[in-house]
């Protein structure tokens, strides 16, 4: 019987040729350099990246030299000025959305706006104002009796005093309501039933059409709820304190077969009365 050979061996332990061995290759050793070369490649973009950034927000380049706003009608020049010049000399980016607006709502008519940057140093601001809806009788200056200015109510409830530079026409005038204010220094505002009620009738109104047939000239609140009295002497409508578009609609169709100067009572459902006023009424 013959000896068998082993394979021949290798210095570094691993064996070729024979069955079931494999030759194994050690991996190469990574030099100080494959590990350092990335990291310093990494300090320095983050290092250049902080940079940027600190010279976006401090550099004399970007700070505000001029703010622009687009048009608007209610709010006061003047008071808007004194807002917008506080924002003169600011960094362009460090000035937020947020921040404008802040300033911004002590402006009563300033509904919303948005914020865009000019570069490198100019500021745009477009916002939008609150629409009056309907001129409130009997408010003066303090709340309690009429005044030499004329108060509104806009979308949000509140009665702001209209700008007294500005002709106030073509609005309904409403009647009968009381305006209440926070803790007696706040904004005027229609009692929180009261104007819940008035923002369902003006939508109704809105809704059906009417003032396109039979413009209104009074929103009147009684205690048996609201009665809307029309222009040129048109007629009153009795409209409650519920179902308001329902109500009007009926109007709407009935109204082509009514003569004017009528009381129309929509009060009931299904029904439309009529009967000619009483002058107590």
């Amino acid at each position: 019987m013959k000896d068998e050979k082993s394979a021949p061996g290798r210095s570094d332990g691993s064996t070729v040729g024979g069955a079931g061995t494999f030759a194994v290759r050690r991996k190469p050793a990574r030099s100080r350099k494959q590990f350092i070369l990335p990291g310093v490649g990494a300090v320095v973009i983050l290092a250049l990246a902080a940079w940027c950034v600190i010279w976006l927000r401090t550099a004399d380049t970007f700070s505000i030299v001029r703010v622009e706003t687009g048009s608007y009608r209610f709010t006061s020049e003047g008071d808007l000025e004194k807002i917008l010049s506080g924002f003169l000399g600011q960094n362009i980016w460090t000035l937020s959305n947020t921040e404008m607006e802040q300033a911004m709502s002590a402006l009563p008519w300033v509904r919303d706006l948005r914020l865009r940057r000019r570069l490198p140093a100019i500021i745009e601001v477009d916002f939008r104002e609150w629409r009056p809806l309907l001129e409130v009788a009997g408010v003066g200056k303090d709340g309690s009796g009429a005044g030499e200015v004329s108060w509104v109510l806009v979308e949000d409830g509140r009665v702001l005093p209209f700008p007294g530079h500005l002709v106030l026409a073509g609005l309904p005038v409403l009647m009968g309501v009381a305006c209440v204010s926070d803790e007696g220094s706040g904004p005027l505002a229609l009692d929180p039933e009261d104007s819940s009620l008035v923002m369902a009738l003006l939508s109704a109104m809105n809704g059906s059409g009417l003032e396109s047939v039979s413009p209104v000239d009074f929103v009147v609140a009684r205690p048996e709820g609201f009665a809307i009295v029309l222009q040129d002497d048109l007629g009153t409508l009795l409209v409650g304190r519920e179902e308001f578009r329902d109500r009007l609609q009926r109007y709407m169709e009935a109204h082509g077969h009514l003569e004017p100067g009528l009381i129309v009572d929509l009060r009931f459902k299904d029904r439309v009365t009529c009967r000619r006023p009483d002058p107590d009424y």
